[in-house]
């Protein structure tokens, strides 16, 4: 409920309904669609004791019978990511050992999981709410596993029918294969141009094989191409080949995804000498190759990715000495933290706080660089902290090579002439963020050509978008229309369970380093199943349902559909003449108490906990057992009044009023399950039992069924060293200090009013009583001091279930002498029809 309006006898009652993500109509109740569920969540019905599925049927006798899947908003990983990448999906596609799902909802999105399960920066692990317990999970590790445990060739790509248009894309780097992917997909055949002898772009010539294995990029390169994409290398943009020649050639528009392949200048006097020569260069030599000149001292000037793979590179090819010179703090370095290690380990040094001033040469050639130290000042632009060179601290290093790996920009010396197309200042083509349009009619660009150098996954999302503005703009739609990304400021996920353990994050398996000298194997090398589907466990499920779309499939009746998924929340508006407010009762949460242990024990549990677990339909099908071991417990303690009774630990001065009477009842019925022998204590203040036959039922259970009685008040729980058992310390009726110990301990927790009842009385304008119960009169119980609202059961204030039930009533007799008014009105008086002799037609 978001609003009531109006006054008694004409309310207009504003509601929100939260969708199913299926059609109740069509449910059968089968349970199909839970069994496939990969998600699993605690039950609320049990109490936490157990667990259902995100697809799920409250319980057995809930009406409607129908299922509901539970969600939420998209989970933080996967607002994370660059290309808005299901990973919550495919991680619980690893965890059930489902790669080839995992791979099909991976391949939604981008056609290269080998290749980013290898050099995505993983951003999304950052935003990963496994860090509030202990680490993230291995998201990026885990695409990896999927895409090695499946044969790229058993993944069915569904590609709608042909269509005529053709369209040009230059580059075969990760932007431009992305596109093709998604045209093709879309039934519109591409042809990628590619000015290097060999396809890929920077994945291929830009990062060493011991981090991207060749046969993987080119395994998933094939699956490109046999969806119809067309890839022609060593043809390059330029005077042989323009934009207008493509569009002459029949092509109805042009993606540009050159890549940033130029790498940029130092600036410093020596920079042309012999043995000096930019990283990129260095990587593509190496990899078209396979070899390239090293140095046997070499310095590389840098902190990126650029830095470390020539670094890593140098050290492979023999080099003795290889010493990175970066010109801030190790805080600052933009490398990823695994590769800098990894660096570090193979020999390679690095320098910080250290900027070259001039190359040193001897008959042209390099034979050491000045350096001069450097301190950090006030933030650039970047957000890092500003170099700024020491005054006298210049040294000098001997070096026979320098590799400069400061950065790389795009060449656009073959689109200059091209009309339309616009340059910023930084390089780069300008294309809008949103469409991936140019100034110049049916070009598209993206990648690094358009952001300068980023990150693969980022390119791979702009060739996706680009893809889906290049059919619009073929089919003369608006290219922005919806596609502004959806604003995420307070997304509302699944809380992070207070009683998750720590869990170590799986360490990956790496090739030792004295094997990897002279030699490019890869070093990484990718989890075991079994310690990958650990590590997919761990995963928090945030957004509840991941989206995997298994249910959709074991659907028979059709009742969960991918339409369904798309459900909105529904609004609706009532107009009635009364409204009655029955939102009940929290039960009061006792990890509040801290020295009670509650979220720490496993054998500490509330009343409400114990309540399923005596429960024929409960997680142990009515044995009774603690949640510890499954050991049935012989010595049960009850303590009474938490959360009520106390204003220190909770400020709740009030009495739960029900608390006394159902300790009572699971002592008895405990008894009942597990044998006469088993013994129960309850520890309380006093004992109110005002109710027909309640105090005759707490003298049988202490003097027929031989339930024990303590009156004091437990200071704390303790375990019991080496054991699971519990010990409580209290003090007894004679004054004496004594302790003892039980297999299980009970919290008589009291009734509360939750958060959201107390907004939503907020927002009608309703008046609470100190203790956040709805406020009522003491002649009028039922009515709240909004007229024509009423009230009943727990919310207004703590009562079992007999004086709920009478209230019940009240509050509706009261609310249907509001509506007496309006009796008779919408009535008719009976029409007979009249009657016909139809005798003669016999």
């Amino acid at each position: 409920m978001e609003n009531v309006s109006g006054v008694k006898g004409n309310f207009r009652v504003a509601l929100k309904r939260t969708p199913r993500y299926l059609d109740a109509s069509k449910c059968t109740a089968c349970g199909d669609c839970e069994k496939v569920c990969p998600v699993k969540l605690p039950s609320e019905y049990d109490q936490g004791l157990a667990t259902r599925k995100a697809v799920y049927k409250k319980y057995a006798q809930a009406i409607p019978g129908a299922f509901a899947i539970q969600k939420a908003d998209k989970a933080p990983c996967r607002l994370a990511c660059p290309a808005g990448l299901n990973v919550q999906g495919y991680v619980q596609m690893v965890k059930e050992g489902k790669y080839k799902e995992a791979l099909q909802i991976i391949m939604e999105d981008l056609p290269l999981p080998g290749v980013l399960g290898r050099i995505c920066p993983h951003g999304c692990e950052d935003a990963c709410r496994r860090c509030e317990k202990d680490e993230p999970v291995a998201i990026r590790d885990l695409k990896r596993l999927a895409a090695d445990r499946c044969d790229l060739r058993q993944i069915r790509i569904e590609c709608l029918p042909p269509r005529p248009e053709t369209v040009a894309i230059i580059g075969s780097g990760p932007a431009g294969l992305s596109a093709a992917y998604h045209l093709a997909r879309k039934g519109i055949r591409a042809t990628i141009f590619e000015a290097l002898p060999q396809a890929g772009g920077m994945l291929r010539v830009g990062i060493p094989e011991h981090r991207l294995p060749r046969t993987i990029l080119d395994q998933e390169i094939e699956g490109i191409t046999s969806l119809g994409v067309e890839i022609k290398t060593g043809t390059p943009l330029g005077p042989d080949l323009t934009v207008a020649d493509l569009f002459k050639k029949g092509y109805k528009a042009v993606y540009l995804a050159l890549g940033a392949h130029k790498g940029i200048e130092l600036g410093i006097p020596g920079e042309k000498a012999k043995g000096v020569r930019q990283g990129v260069e260095f990587l593509r030599e190496l990899s078209l190759s396979g070899r390239t000149e090293v140095g046997k001292t070499v310095a590389i000037i840098g902190g990126g990715n650029v830095a470390i793979d020539v670094a890593r590179s140098a050290v492979r090819l023999g080099a003795q000495e290889v010493n990175i010179i970066y010109r801030r703090t190790k805080a600052e370095m933009p490398v990823w933290e695994e590769e800098r290690v990894a660096a570090e380990a193979e020999g390679v040094t690095i320098t910080y706080l250290s900027a070259p001033q001039e190359v040193l040469t001897e008959e042209s050639r390099i034979v050491g660089v000045r350096c001069i130290r450097m301190e950090l000042g006030e933030p650039d632009s970047s957000g890092r902290r500003r170099p700024i060179p020491v005054p006298g601290s210049e040294y000098e290093i001997p070096a026979d090579q320098l590799i400069i790996a400061i950065g790389q920009i795009p060449d656009l010396s073959a689109l200059e002439d091209v009309s339309g197309l616009k340059f910023s200042r930084w390089g780069t083509l300008e294309a809008d963020t949103v469409t991936y349009a140019t100034g110049c009619e049916g070009v598209f660009a993206g990648g690094d050509v358009q952001t300068g150098p980023w990150i693969a996954i980022g390119a791979v999302a702009a060739g996706r978008e680009a893809a889906e503005s290049i059919v619009r703009y073929l089919d003369g739609r608006d290219m922005a229309e919806g596609r502004k990304p959806a604003a995420h400021e307070n997304p509302i996920h699944r809380p992070v369970p207070q009683e998750e353990s720590r869990r170590k994050r799986q360490e990956m398996p790496v090739l030792p380093v004295g094997k990897r000298q002279g030699n490019f194997r890869e070093v990484e090398l990718g989890y075991e199943e079994s310690a990958g589907r650990e590590e997919a466990s761990r995963c928090l499920n945030c957004g509840y349902c991941c989206e995997c779309y298994q249910c959709v499939a074991a659907c028979g009746p059709h009742a969960v559909t991918l339409e369904t998924h798309g459900q909105d929340t529904q609004r609706m508006d009532l107009q009635v003449g009364s409204v009655i407010l029955a939102p009940g009762f929290s039960a009061f949460d006792p990890s509040r108490y801290g020295p009670y242990h509650y979220a720490e024990y496993p054998n500490v549990v509330t009343s409400m906990e114990f309540e399923r677990i005596l429960s024929p339909t409960g997680p142990y099908g009515g044995h009774l057992k603690r949640p510890s071991d499954g050991k049935e417990p012989k010595r049960i303690a009850w303590l009474q009044c938490v959360g009520s009774r106390d204003t220190n630990q909770c400020d709740h001065g009030y009495c739960s009023a029900v608390c006394c009477m159902y300790a009572i009842k699971e002592a008895v019925i405990a008894k009942e399950h597990a044998g006469e022998d088993t013994e129960c204590t309850i520890f309380y203040i006093d004992i109110r039992t005002h109710g027909k036959d309640f105090e005759r039922y707490y003298n049988d259970a202490k003097e027929k069924r031989g339930v024990r009685f303590i009156r004091s008040r437990v200071p704390t729980i303790e375990r019991v060293p080496g054991s699971e058992d519990l010990l409580i310390p209290y003090v007894n009726e004679k004054g004496e200090v004594t302790e003892e110990r039980f297999d299980m301990v009970v919290l008589s927790v009291g009734m509360e009013t939750s958060s959201e009842v107390v907004a939503m009385a907020k927002k009608l304008g309703i008046e609470l009583s100190e203790g956040r119960f709805c406020n009522t009169g003491p002649f009028k119980p039922v009515s709240t001091s909004r007229e024509g609202i009423y009230v009943c059961g727990a919310f207004q204030g703590p009562k079992d279930i007999p004086q709920s039930v009478v209230q019940a009533s009240a509050a509706a007799c009261a609310a249907s002498t509001d509506l007496s008014i309006a009796r008779w009105r919408e009535t008719t008086i009976r029409q007979i029809p009249a009657e016909i002799d139809v005798s003669a037609s016999e």
